[in-house]
């Protein structure tokens, strides 16, 4: 487990500077350059935040191998209740416009007073190499 070249190459990729960085963490420049060069490793309790910050999973930062059983989102299907056509409309146009996941189809549908909105978006991710909101 190398966490603090992990740290690094997810920092450069973002396109920080270990100043930047150790600013948004509230700690020193010389503790970021501590982890990143395998001096000290950062305390467990802050790889959450870091799998939040650099949008990875905690498994991910920790460099744990994947193995056959993971599982890989292939495709979700998510339905919404909305008010009217025209929201549906508009949402289904924020999906397009998002490049992931990518909507592959979208069905709209009118139930009484209601208008279902169903969409099927493709992933194509193992589950370890996501990157989370």
């Amino acid at each position: 487990m190398d966490i603090g070249r992990t740290i690094r190459e997810l920092r450069q990729k973002r396109g920080i500077t270990q100043e930047e960085f150790s600013e948004a963490l509230r700690v020193s420049v010389q503790t970021v350059s501590r982890w990143e060069n395998g001096v000290n490793a950062p305390d467990l309790s802050v790889l959450p935040w870091f799998a939040v910050y650099f949008r990875v999973t905690t498994d991910y930062l920790l460099g744990l191998e994947r193995s056959d059983t993971m599982a890989k989102l292939m495709k979700t299907i998510e339905t919404f209740e909305l008010a009217s056509k025209r929201e549906a409309e508009e949402m289904v146009l924020k999906f397009k416009g998002e490049k992931f996941p990518v909507l592959k189809d979208y069905k709209i549908t009118a139930e009484g007073n209601k208008t279902i909105l169903e969409v099927t978006k493709e992933f194509g991710t193992e589950l370890d190499n996501m990157k989370f909101n």
